[in-house]
């Protein structure tokens, strides 16, 4: 019983011993690189183009949300300075009406929120579809095995030596 169990082990190595050469010599021939998207849509002069655009429409947004604010401010001031002059039905007339806006407000802000998430979508799509095709270009002209985001989970190191991002924003801004 334990020669056979010997001679099983000895047949089971000799089989995957034959197989060591292949493999050492397919993983001579990996070549993996790494990009970073972020860097590569802000470092692009398509990226700053965008997120200018991006920045000036917040600030349009965020003006407006200021104005909202601070004429809710206002009223709420208004109301507390006038509060010991109102009976109670008109001071809770004016509590109420101060919460409405509070709640418009509110929603306004988180309308603000979705177009802004929407708008950099809608700017970023056509630009990230480019980033595809050039950072696919580029794994099958330089011959590498596997490209991947820099910032996903999982990559505690990475040689500075795989790290293609400033290739691509080169080709991305050259490209039209």
């Amino acid at each position: 019983m334990e020669i056979r169990r010997i001679s099983v082990i000895f047949i089971t190595f000799l089989f995957l011993a034959s197989f060591t050469p292949s493999i050492s010599h397919a993983a001579g021939n990996i070549k993996i690189g790494v990009i970073n998207m972020q860097q590569v849509v802000r470092g692009s002069k398509a990226g700053k183009k965008a997120m200018a655009k991006l920045q000036k429409k917040f600030e349009s947004v965020q003006k407006k949300l200021k104005a909202k604010q601070d004429k809710l401010k206002k009223f709420k001031k208004e109301i507390d300075q006038k509060a010991s002059l109102m009976n109670e039905e008109s001071r809770i007339k004016k509590q109420r009406q101060l919460q409405r806006q509070f709640a418009e407000y509110k929603q306004d802000e988180e309308d603000a929120k979705v177009e802004m998430q929407q708008e950099e979508a809608k700017l970023m799509e056509p630009i990230v579809k480019k980033l595809e095709k050039i950072v696919v270009k580029i794994g099958k002209d330089e011959k590498y095995t596997l490209i991947l985001e820099k910032n996903m989970p999982g990559m505690y190191y990475i040689s500075p030596d795989a790290d293609i991002t400033n290739k691509v924003i080169k080709k991305f801004n050259a490209a039209k």
